[in-house]
């Protein structure tokens, strides 16, 4: 998917920079707050694992954000939901089911949910957001860094990992330690597995095509 530009640009900021990555410029907190206040887009396949009453359920998607009110979600897998797209712009929202060959469209209230509020803190994070979900959760950071996979490439990066607990919520999210961006995130009710959010792939700060938050006509 992305993996090829998103390789092109990490090379471009190590070349082109004298210092250290963001993610190594200072403790990760400070770092995931600076990448989440700068970032301008954000790009990524996804795989959620929902937990519920001894069983699970997997979905998987392409996902794209720019702040602060611009998101699309394209289901990938399973087969029953694939191709389903979901568009946010502004204060529009539509909904395309190819099963259906139904398409929905509706306006958006202030206090209406959003899909990608179930992603947890990644969803801060592409929102701008994270410094204000940390100073609401009692943070510990681990002593030492973890390997982890990209499954979509296949790259091995190194990875802080948080643990946020809030009032019967815990969140444990891994952060890459190059550019402070979440991968994995965990989430706890009790000491209950409810969510496993995994990034496959993902781009920050590239360039994107606004064609991709075109709301169809009605």
């Amino acid at each position: 998917m992305h993996s090829t530009r998103r390789l092109l640009v990490i090379m471009l900021i190590v070349t082109a920079t004298a210092g250290p990555a963001l993610g190594q410029m200072s403790d990760p907190l400070d770092a995931v707050c600076e990448a989440s206040r700068n970032l301008t887009a954000y790009s990524a396949a996804i795989r959620m694992t929902q937990h519920q009453a001894g069983s699970q359920s997997v979905i998987e998607f392409e996902f794209d954000f720019v702040p602060p009110d611009r998101m699309r979600i394209v289901y990938t897998a399973p087969g029953t939901v694939e191709g389903q797209t979901m568009i946010l712009n502004a204060d529009r929202f539509y909904t395309y089911i190819p099963n259906l060959h139904r398409s929905v469209w509706k306006d958006v209230g202030e206090d209406a949910s959003n899909p990608g509020e179930e992603m947890g803190f990644l969803f801060d994070f592409v929102t701008q957001a994270a410094a204000e979900a940390l100073e609401l959760a009692d943070v510990s950071v681990a002593e030492s860094t973890e390997s982890f996979v990209l499954e979509g490439t296949d790259e091995m990066i190194e990875v802080d990992a948080l643990t946020l607990q809030t009032s019967g919520e815990q969140q444990i999210v891994q952060l890459s330690v190059l550019d402070a961006a979440p991968v994995a995130i965990a989430i706890y009710v009790g000491e209950r597995l409810v969510m496993e959010i995994r990034v496959l792939d993902y781009l920050i700060n590239a360039t994107y095509d606004e064609a991709w938050f075109a709301i169809p006509e009605q």
